[in-house]
């Protein structure tokens, strides 16, 4: 089955790569952008000049933290024809939505699933996700190959001009992102999440993956579910004060949109279940549905999860609950199942109800 939203591959030096995709995705880009500074206007009556000032700060942390990613960052500016500052504010968009935590309840969900080697019918370890955002930005993501000179080759599924997204690498490592939110997160000058991605995707190891989580200063919360084909995997849930960790229960492990590692703590409370309370169900209902399967688990299995609707239209598999106002109106945007053992990638654009998987075997995830 073709694929259904463009394939952009790039190489070389960092700066050339990004160059390279900025130039491929210039207009859905541009569109991106558009329509982040509407919503960023409408939610917290941000300008432009004033986000574009906060990404200019953001540029010289995130040289601190990672040069590479940001010489990438400056390459797709220089080939989208667009300042460098615009650039970082897709790549801080996160930041500039969750942080808000009046606003929260709009932003998005996910739910992520990982099941290791001992409970699937081939040995393989499958990760997945469900990416639940707001609609207008449907068809506006591309599949981005990256082929690195310096560490492993990356493939990822992801907003144009944004540079981390669900995704793995050429040495079988996988990551899935989901939102959270506290009471403590702040919109600062600090590493921003889908750069602390990126790094993960970029690492040989998962210790390696492991560290640059925990080696990034952030001021927000959110939600890692790494996985690897040789059968290990980890949920990390950063928030300003502290780094919670989940391992896979007999072969299985899921998350949402709440604090799991880091429940119930006196100096936090975690925001966003209040504006999202399908959160407190989603994690645990596609633990059981994929347990059902324990043994005989495949991307089939998958792909059953994340097309689950209990407790429609708040379900896994999320559509439009009309009973809620517009800026609350969100839906599964795209689905993605990574069989990291094969290298292979399952996706979906828009609702996995809906629309059929198709199937991504990349090359560059076996040149190594």
């Amino acid at each position: 089955m073709k694929p259904q939203v463009p394939i952009i591959s790039v190489k070389g030096k960092p700066f050339e790569r990004g160059r390279q995709y900025g130039s491929q995705a210039r207009n859905l880009i541009q569109k991106n952008l558009e329509l982040y500074f509407d919503l960023w206007g409408s939610l917290w009556g941000a300008k432009r000049p004033e986000v574009l000032k906060h990404c200019g700060r953001l540029v010289p942390i995130i040289g601190d933290y990672d040069a590479e990613i940001l010489e990438e960052l400056q390459g797709i500016a220089r080939g989208a024809g667009l300042p460098l500052e615009e650039i970082v504010a897709l790549n801080a968009r996160y930041e500039m939505v969750f942080a808000q935590s009046a606003v929260a309840g709009t932003a998005g969900g996910c739910t992520s699933i990982t099941a290791m080697p001992e409970v699937t019918v081939n040995g393989h370890t499958l990760l997945g996700q469900n990416w639940d955002y707001k609609q207008r930005f449907q068809g506006l993501s591309v599949i981005l190959e990256v082929e690195r000179e310096n560490g492993p080759n990356v493939v990822m599924h992801t907003e144009a001009g944004a540079i981390a997204h669900k995704g793995m690498n050429s040495v079988g490592l996988g990551v899935c992102l989901n939102a959270l939110v506290s009471s403590r997160d702040r919109f600062e000058v600090t590493t921003p999440f889908l750069i602390v991605g990126r790094a993960v995707l970029n690492a040989d190891s998962l210790s390696r993956a492991i560290k640059v989580v925990l080696n990034a200063k952030v001021t927000v919360s959110f939600n890692l579910l790494i996985a690897h084909a040789d059968g290990e995997a980890i949920d990390l849930e950063v928030s300003p004060l502290d780094v919670g960790f989940l391992h896979p229960d007999s072969g299985i492990l899921t998350h949402s949109n709440h604090f799991i590692a880091l429940n119930n703590r006196p100096d936090m409370v975690d925001v966003f279940k209040a504006t999202a309370p399908d959160t407190l169900f989603r994690a645990q209902r596609a633990r059981h549905l994929i347990e059902l399967e324990r043994g005989k688990i495949d991307v089939g299995s998958f792909q059953r999860v994340l097309r689950d609707h209990f407790s429609y239209p708040n379900s896994i598999c999320r559509h439009v609950d009309t009973r809620e106002e517009e800026p609350r109106h969100l839906a599964t945007l795209s689905s993605a199942i990574m069989d990291l053992t094969a290298r292979t990638f399952y996706l979906t654009e828009g609702t996995p109800c809906q629309n059929e998987y198709y199937k991504l075997t990349p090359l560059c995830l076996w040149e190594e």
